[in-house]
């Protein structure tokens, strides 16, 4: 057995000889070189030292074209393998992965310096290497969603389960994406036959394929890798979970491991301009011997550093309760998630921040504007950008939802969020806390500047009730414990548990007034629609202390709106100190009759009543 090398520095285009002509080009420029035994190779238009391409299970050589054609510099070279598009996987008695990937690497005219690889390919990749008895001359390797499993991580039938509805879903996947644009045109009933009928044909043979090779990914010696290698996932990718992908990374010394909370299974396609990004900057890193800290010590020198953070997800089942409708409290949800991955992007995540250096992240502002509607199983994109930091306020960040509909995008929401990192009380932390952070480390959340702090002195011989809501106010009073399972970092109530109250004291406060949703949606078809929402804290509330809330409506806005109050008091001695309030704009929408669709007129007996009187 020969030893292991990291091959040359890749050389200047023009030092490889031209392979022969082929078959007639295609439109884009491709043209077929070689064809051996079912195997294919065909050569893009481009200039340079040669890449290979390996494509994923039941996929084609035709999907590397958007990435390759993003890495001028190079002569692509893309290889259609047995695993491709409606094979009947009889392929596999006669070789592993890897041999057949050598056999087609066989075929092309030149030997490769760069090897790309995506899902199934990327693995053949992977076995390939750690299995080949020679230098591969190779100077870097690029891997898309590879699936992995590290040699200790248990076999069961829960995650032979689970690995069976992911390969459905990547083969699903795929389908759409090959169908482009056509897909969104295409009769639904055509198109979920189509999809019925791939997954009756490939499961039941190309699963145990699938399955052999992602059970087997672990016992690989991938120390034995020496080339440079990038691998590129999603956070959601089940192949490579945030576990698997360290474990990946321990395994296999010469690989940096990146999770992009942007990039889906097939990100070669679909974020290609980011992944042609991802890989150039890799490739300029081996070409120029510098070091790489993705894996390391955090880098990050400045905590609002301008650069925009993505994340994607979908709003949960439960806030759709009126029709496929999410209500308001779930968009902020998502926010809130697009603000942790900010976090995480940076290498200072919650549970890091938590456990390393003794810090709770508190979203201590959100204020948000929502210009229409979200509906349940919908993809949401949010985008996270800093802010300018004012002292004494925390770390500020601009958000935005946008869904994509009808072929072009749509803003959902757009919002400004706070954020503050809070010394917790069981002192944790291990290490200090760095420089970056500490401008917006505070002890508690009263250390920050508020506007809207402030106390209520309770006179002797008088209640709650009558010192927050006194006689012809209007407003409503209710009191509730915090339970633990509204709190965070073992002690208080956190961004949600606001948020949470907010929609419960509205639909409060409409019963009280004779004006319940249930009621309105019966008797007029009318629609809750909240427009806006801001929820601050001002300091904390501590878990089973009393919350005191408070609820009004302030002003009728057009006959059409409403906006309206929340503040949440704390008892501490002889005084009521305000510890979070909250803002919200609602109105209705009228969903059945000739008016269906149109925002409904408040009459005077409702306006009477949402300003404190009887309907």
């Amino acid at each position: 057995m020969t030893g292991r090398r990291t091959g040359s520095q890749l050389p200047a285009g023009g030092d490889f000889p031209r392979p022969p002509a082929g078959t007639t080009p295609t439109r884009d420029g491709w043209t077929r070189v070689a064809a051996e035994d079912g195997l294919e190779v065909w050569r893009g238009p481009g200039e340079g030292p040669p890449l290979v391409a390996a494509h994923g299970i039941e996929d084609s050589w035709r999907n590397w074209r958007p990435l390759v054609e993003r890495l001028p510099g190079w002569t692509p070279y893309a290889l259609q393998l047995p695993w491709h598009g409606g094979n009947r996987y009889t392929w596999r008695a006669e070789g592993s992965p890897a041999q057949w990937l050598r056999r087609a690497l066989a075929l092309v005219p030149e030997r490769p310096r760069l090897l790309l690889g995506h899902s199934f390919g990327a693995n053949a990749i992977l076995q390939h290497l750690a299995t080949l008895d020679e230098d591969p001359q190779l100077s870097a390797v690029v891997l898309a969603t590879p699936f992995y499993r590290p040699a200790d991580y248990v076999l069961s039938e829960q995650l032979r389960l689970r690995s069976k509805a992911a390969f459905r879903r990547v083969l699903t996947d795929g389908l759409r994406l090959s169908l482009g644009d056509k897909a969104s045109r295409m009769d639904p009933e055509i198109r979920n036959l189509m999809e019925q009928k791939l997954l009756e044909r490939a499961v039941p043979s190309g699963f145990p394929v699938f399955f052999r090779e992602f059970t087997d990914s672990g016992q690989l010696d991938l120390a034995r890798i020496t080339v440079p290698t990038l691998v590129l996932a999603g956070y959601r990718d089940e192949g490579l979970t945030p576990m698997r992908a360290a474990a990946l990374g321990r395994a296999m010394p010469a690989a940096t491991v990146r999770l992009d909370p942007e990039y889906g299974h097939f990100c070669h396609v679909a974020q290609a301009d980011r992944m042609s990004r991802d890989t150039a900057d890799f490739l300029h890193r081996v070409t120029a011997r510098q070091p790489d800290h993705s894996q390391g010590e955090t880098t990050v020198t400045e905590l609002l550093d301008g650069q925009p953070t993505s994340y994607v997800g979908m709003p949960r089942y439960e806030g759709a309760n009126i029709r496929t409708w999410i209500g308001f409290k779930h968009f902020m949800y998502l926010v809130e998630e697009a603000i942790l991955q900010y976090f995480r992007d940076r290498g200072v995540g919650a549970r890091d921040l938590y456990h390393r250096y003794g810090l709770g992240l508190e979203i201590v502002d959100s204020s948000v504007q929502l210009p229409v509607a979200l509906e349940v199983d919908e993809q949401v994109y949010a985008t996270v950008v800093s802010g300018r930091a004012k002292p004494g306020q925390g770390a500020p960040f601009n958000v935005s939802l946008t869904v994509e509909r009808s072929g072009g995008t749509v803003t959902a929401l757009k919002g400004k969020v706070r954020v503050a990192l809070v010394t917790v009380k069981d002192g944790s932390g291990t290490e200090p806390v760095p420089p970056f952070l500490e401008p917006y480390v505070v002890p508690d959340v009263a250390a920050l500047t508020h506007a809207e702090a402030g106390a209520l002195e309770i006179p002797e011989g008088r209640t709650v009730a009558e010192v927050l809501t006194p006689e012809g106010s209007g407003a409503l009073l209710w009191s509730w414990r915090a339970p633990y399972y509204y709190c965070h970092f073992s002690d208080r109530l956190q961004h949600s548990a606001y948020v949470r109250t907010l929609e419960e004291v509205v639909d409060r406060y409409l019963y009280s007034k004779d004006l319940a949703i249930g009621r309105l949606l019966e008797e007029r078809g009318w629609i809750p629609v909240v427009s806006r929402a801001r929820v601050q804290l001002l300091s904390d509330i501590f878990m089973e202390e009393t919350v005191h809330t408070v609820f009004r409506v302030e002003e009728i806005l057009r006959d059409a709106m409403y906006t309206a109050r929340m503040d949440c008091y704390v008892q501490r001695g002889d005084r009521l100190e305000r510890a979070a309030t909250g803002t919200i704009m609602h109105g209705y929408a009228i969903s059945r009759g000739e008016q269906a669709g149109t925002v409904a007129v408040l009459d005077q007996d409702v306006q009477a009543a949402l300003l404190g009187g009887a309907a």
